[in-house]
């Protein structure tokens, strides 16, 4: 009974150092996840306003009453359900504030903490250090902030800033204490703060007397993952601290803190059982398990059932308190938590009704779609369908061409982690074609994974097709609606080159005595005449190539048809005698006959090029010009020296 009194002694000593390091586990594990849900709000709250359109407009431009109103409803939303919520602010990429909720600084004043964001990674979130007293908010403040990116180009054209003070992780800290009220976890922010340490709301790291622990507070050594904490034993303190998650420059860590004295004292009880009996061990074994079993483990597993019904649907579901020990306040605040989460998508959907855009998030991890009610409204389309390993869904009411387009985007989005911005045809719900712009982020772990996909689509139709309306018009003559001589040229030089030498014919006509027509009838009557021709080229070329106007009464033809081709001067004659058969002008009253010299080229045959070629064929025609007109002619070398006809067919 000896021997096992004193190996139970050692035994029990060291169980009871061992339960207080984990015991420092458990309660820094609960209280950093309502830290880091907290913190991760803000960040999905910044996230949010970096791709929404008012933060582009203000960091591109500085200007836009109604960017501004709708940022101040949104910073308003935020502040209604963040207590620690100060200041809600938008700076272009140099750090010049353009918008503020609250009026601080003044506008275009550089943003306080600017000089943290200096060497800032694009599509980051970034967690700065605690302010202490900072001079403009009068209060420990810090910030988070994320770059925008207006035109989804991967440029920084400004920053999404909210600035926090500690009240609302002062508050939870103020819950973190364990261990008979002798233990309790502080936070530091990895550079220069603590909170929350021996009784302190915040102070400075180098303030603390104890080395040790001030080293504990500054060291920047990491665990191997998120689940390992690091263990210390220092300075007549002992815990274990880890840092938080949620943005790619984030060094905040929480640090459990405990009295090492007090935790050696409590063997003393451990020490007393191992001088029982073995049967008195094995009654309060069993006890403890009984006790384990109905404090702990019961209260877990509760847990766990509600959060797997929340999570099939259940979103109204909570934790019914009945425990009077620390999984009161774990379960509160499990609940507490619920709320938050409920709240944040309750103002997802309030921010998505009010705004003309429509949202859509991937959640890889849970495997799940969302969609905003408007999104819905829009698209006939169920999110439920959604295939997540590759992006696809979207495609679905995608035309053939864009669909192609949208996946492999969509596959270099997931491949990259970065952000995406294109332009797509989309189908809605009454059938409309429309045009819509989808801008995408990808959200990664620390492991660089893909957590969630996070989009916006807008309605970009009338501004597309003005776009492409305007692009149109300059491409063509007025008057003849054929190809101006720019687009001709253009479009002449990438035929020749697509056509990898094989043989390409170029008609130039010319109009012949078209002043004659201009001086005799008018420029109303020589306008139907351009018209005329128009009218009669488009139909020769419809199928076989296209046509240009080069300006006054000069038109070029660009023949592609093989079959055409061979027949160019058959098709030169029928042109000329279906011209010289002209129209009955209603203007002048009167018939009139066009007659037209018509040059021929072909290429490579009389041109490397397409200027080259044109240029023959222009040569042509005024051969045909100076050797009685109303014919064709195909290009000779000689031709400018030429006297006659004796070459034309």
């Amino acid at each position: 009974m000896l021997i096992v009194g004193i190996v139970g002694y050692f035994s029990m000593t060291g169980f009871a150092a061992n339960s207080v390091s984990q015991f420092a586990r458990a309660a820094g594990a609960a209280q950093q996840e309502i830290i880091n849900q907290y913190i991760n709000e803000c960040i999905s709250d910044v996230a949010y306003l970096s791709l929404s359109r008012p933060a582009g407009t203000l960091a591109k431009s500085g200007q836009g009453d109604d960017a501004k109103s709708m940022l101040s409803l949104i910073a308003e939303n935020i502040a209604d359900r963040n207590s620690g919520f100060k200041n809600l602010v938008i700076t272009d990429s140099s750090g010049n504030i353009v918008y503020e909720y609250e009026d601080i600084q003044g506008m275009k004043e550089s943003f306080f903490g600017f000089e943290e964001l200096e060497g800032y990674s694009e599509g980051s979130t970034k967690i700065s250090k605690i302010y202490m007293n900072n001079e403009d908010y009068e209060t420990s403040v810090f910030y988070v902030a994320k770059s925008i990116d207006a035109d989804g180009l991967n440029n920084i054209d400004g920053f999404a800033i909210e600035i926090i003070d500690l009240s609302k992780i002062s508050e939870i800290l103020s819950k973190t204490s364990y261990g008979e009220g002798k233990g309790y976890l502080s936070v530091t922010d990895g550079t220069g703060c603590v909170l929350n340490y021996e009784g302190n709301a915040v102070q400075k790291i180098d303030d603390i007397t104890d080395s040790g622990i001030r080293d504990v507070m500054k060291s920047t050594v990491k665990p191997t993952s998120a689940e390992n904490n690091i263990d210390y034993n220092v300075g007549g303190k002992l815990g274990c601290y880890n840092y938080f998650t949620g943005a790619s420059s984030l060094n905040w860590k929480w640090v459990s803190v405990y009295p090492a004295n007090i935790a050696m004292s409590q063997i003393a009880v451990p020490l007393a059982i191992s001088l029982g009996t073995m049967v008195v061990l094995a009654v309060i074994c069993a006890l403890l398990g009984i006790l384990i079993t109905k404090s702990i483990v019961n209260p877990m597993n509760e847990m766990v059932k509600v959060a797997r019904e929340i999570q099939e649907g259940d979103r109204d579901k909570r934790l019914d308190i009945k425990a009077h020990n620390e999984f009161k306040d774990i379960s509160e605040l499990f609940n507490n938590m619920l709320d938050d989460v409920s709240m944040s998508e309750e103002l997802h959907r309030t921010i998505s009704d009010i705004s003309d855009n429509m949202l859509f998030e991937w959640d890889f991890h849970k495997e799940t779609m969302y969609v905003s009610d408007n999104f819905k409204e829009k698209f006939d389309i169920d999110p439920s369908e959604a295939q997540l390993a590759n992006g696809k869904f979207l495609d679905k009411i995608m035309t053939e061409d864009y669909a192609e387009i949208y996946k492999r985007d969509i596959s270099a989005l997931l491949k990259n982690r970065t952000g995406h911005s294109g332009e797509y045809q989309m189908t809605t719900k009454n059938g409309s074609l429309l045009w819509f712009s989808i801008r995408a982020l990808c959200v990664t772990d620390r492991l660089g994974e893909p957590l969630r996909v996070i989009g916006v689509v807008t309605d970009i139709d009338s501004e597309k097709k003005l776009e492409l309306q305007l692009s149109e018009r300059a491409s063509y003559d007025f008057l003849s609606q054929l190809y101006n001589r720019s687009t001709f040229e253009r479009e002449l030089k990438s035929e020749i080159e697509r056509s990898a030498h094989a043989k390409v014919a170029v008609l130039f006509i010319d109009v012949d005595d078209f002043k004659f027509i201009n001086d005799r009838f008018g420029h109303s009557v020589g306008d139907e005449v351009i018209k005329y021709v128009a009218g009669c080229i488009k139909q020769r070329v419809k199928g076989s190539g296209f046509a240009g106007r080069f300006g006054g009464d000069e038109f070029v033809l660009c023949i592609t048809d093989p079959k055409q081709i061979e027949e160019i001067e058959s098709l030169s004659l029928d042109l000329i005698d279906e011209l010289y058969e002209g129209y009955h002008s209603e203007l002048a009253n009167v018939s009139i006959n066009v007659k037209a010299s018509i040059g021929i080229a072909f290429y490579p045959e009389h041109g490397d090029d397409s200027n080259k070629v044109v240029a023959a064929a222009d040569e042509a025609m005024y051969f045909v010009k100076k050797n009685g007109k109303a014919n064709y002619h195909i290009y000779q070398p000689e031709d400018s020296e030429m006297e006659d006809l004796q070459h034309t067919l």
